[in-house]
C-alpha cells in the first residue's frame, strides 16, 4: 500500500475529480471508493481510473491526504455510499424468485426489486443486512433488532 506524504493532491473540476501526483504533475480522472465497501468503510480508500476500470492509488485512510483533498474525497465518498436505513418494511413479497419491497427508509418511502436473495441480500453481522437492489441501489438495516415485530416478520419470510 502507498503512503504519500504530500506529493499527492485530489482536485475537483466541475463535477470530476482528477489525482494530481507532485504539485503541477498529471492530473488523472479518478473514481473514489471504499477498498471494503461493505465491511471496511472507513479504512482504505482507493482511486480507480473511470476509463480503464484499474485502480491508480490505494490509500491507508484518507488522514494521509492534505485537508482539501482530504475535503474532496470525503464529500464523494458520502454521495457514493449514500445508503437508505430503512426503518419500517411496509410489504415484502416473493414471485418467481424476485422480491418486491416497499419500506421506509430514512430518506422516505421506497420501493424496490431484489433478485438472488443469496446474493443481494447480505448480512454483515447478526444485526446488519445489506440489501442491493435489481439497479444496484443498496438498502440497509441496521440494527435489525430495531424494526418493529411486523417489519421484521416481512424480512424473514422472504429473506
Amino acid at each position: 500500500m502507498i503512503k504519500p506524504a504530500n506529493h499527492v493532491q485530489l482536485l475537483r473540476r466541475e463535477d470530476q475529480v482528477f489525482l494530481r501526483f507532485h504539485r503541477g504533475g498529471t492530473q488523472t480522472p479518478v473514481k473514489v471508493v471504499w477498498a471494503r465497501p461493505i465491511s471496511g468503510r472507513g479504512d482504505e480508500v482507493c482511486f480507480v481510473d473511470p476509463a480503464q476500470k484499474k485502480e491508480v492509488l490505494m490509500l491507508e485512510s484518507l488522514e494521509a491526504l492534505d485537508p482539501a483533498s482530504r475535503a474532496i474525497a470525503e464529500e464523494e465518498l458520502s454521495r457514493r455510499y449514500l445508503v437508505p436505513r430503512i426503518t419500517r418494511v411496509i410489504r415484502a413479497t416473493a414471485s418467481f424468485g424476485v422480491r418486491y419491497w416497499h419500506v421506509e427508509t430514512d430518506l422516505g418511502e421506497r420501493r424496490f426489486a431484489l433478485k438472488h436473495a443469496s446474493k443481494n441480500a447480505v448480512w454483515v453481522s447478526e444485526e446488519h443486512l445489506v440489501l442491493r437492489d435489481t439497479l444496484g441501489c443498496r438498502y440497509e438495516i441496521n440494527p435489525f433488532s430495531s424494526l418493529d415485530p411486523r417489519s421484521r416478520a416481512e424480512v424473514e419470510r422472504v429473506i
